[in-house]
């Protein structure tokens, strides 16, 4: 073979094999990077087990926990706080729309329907009440609906009740668009169908939902055109699961998933293959006690829940 011919095949080889590797680093594990924790001028805010929600647009992090909405900005400082004196009745999930006004979802007696109901109080960004959302046009299968987590997601709301496993979508003004009855979509078994829940529970940019359920070690993807996507395997392997619970995915479409007796994160790709798992059980700094849930912004920066007053631990992912 002439000698010039060998030389330039090898080049192409050479070529080929760092095209592949850089391809392969691009898809690599996803890390997680401790960064703080959410904290106010007095040190790290010792919650266990608080809600936290993310204004991607404002970069701003809500928190409730004991009734109490403290704001931090996206360097993890309080900023500011509201809620200890609205009456309300039992604040358990809050967004934030385009238009800047906090939506609180809350808990309550009703006297007109004898039962605990629920409310969505529209505030201003001092948290200043200013009007009322009523669901409107809700079929009559979701009459007791009574939501405890919600979300906001291309200009819709996403209200969800964990316990009950149906979601309903409307827009900001509360018309009803779309309802789910996830349960009889799982094509579960008799014996798994009782006492399944949703622990997590997320809507990605294309709106699909994303939830978990511990007890059958599944995490699932419902598309809105009713597909329902879903994986994992009981074990303490890498990639396999313990007790999950909370659920997003990030910008590139990869989901992390919290497994609370692993006390890490784990992430998988869009085609629900494991890469990652971070963190582990500790006190140090990046180490987690019994998490539980999980929130992600618009720069990948994710805030995960935890017990034993250790707060909301925040991390930077990196590709």
């Amino acid at each position: 073979m002439d000698k010039k011919l060998l030389k330039i095949q090898i080049l192409v080889l050479i070529a080929a094999i760092f095209l592949i590797a850089r391809s392969g680093s691009a898809q690599g594990p996803v890390k997680g990077t401790y960064l703080y924790n959410l904290s106010s001028f007095t040190g790290n805010i010792p919650y266990s087990w608080p809600r936290v929600q993310v204004d991607k647009e404002g970069k701003e992090i809500y928190v409730i926990y004991q009734n109490l909405i403290r704001i931090f900005n996206a360097n993890g400082m309080e900023i500011y706080r509201f809620g200890d004196e609205l009456d309300l009745g039992t604040i358990v999930d809050l967004i934030v729309d385009k238009e800047g006004d906090i939506l609180l979802l809350s808990h309550g007696w009703s006297e007109t329907s004898k039962r605990v109901d629920f409310e969505i109080t529209r505030c201003n960004y001092r948290g200043e009440p200013i009007s009322k959302i009523e669901l409107k046009n809700l079929p009559a299968e979701f009459s007791g609906f009574l939501p405890n987590r919600m979300t906001y997601r291309r200009e819709n709301l996403y209200l969800a009740s964990l316990s009950t496993m149906t979601v309903v979508v409307t827009n900001v003004d509360g018309l009803f668009k779309e309802g789910y009855d996830i349960l009889p979509l799982l094509e579960l078994e008799e014996k798994d169908k009782e006492g399944a829940m949703m622990v997590g529970f997320s809507v990605d940019g294309d709106g699909n939902i994303l939830f978990t359920i511990p007890p059958v070690f599944k995490a699932y993807v419902l598309t809105p055109e009713r597909k329902i996507y879903y994986f994992g395997k009981p074990g303490s392997a890498p990639g396999r699961f313990n007790i999950i619970a909370g659920i997003v995915s990030d910008s590139k479409g990869n989901i992390l998933i919290i497994d609370k007796l692993k006390c890490a994160i784990m992430v998988y790709d869009k085609d629900f293959r494991f890469l990652n798992q971070f963190s582990s059980r500790g006190f140090k700094k990046g180490d987690l006690i019994t998490p539980d849930d999980i929130t992600i912004d618009s720069s990948d920066k994710i805030y995960v829940t935890q017990a034993r007053n250790r707060g909301i631990s925040v991390f930077k992912l990196n590709y």
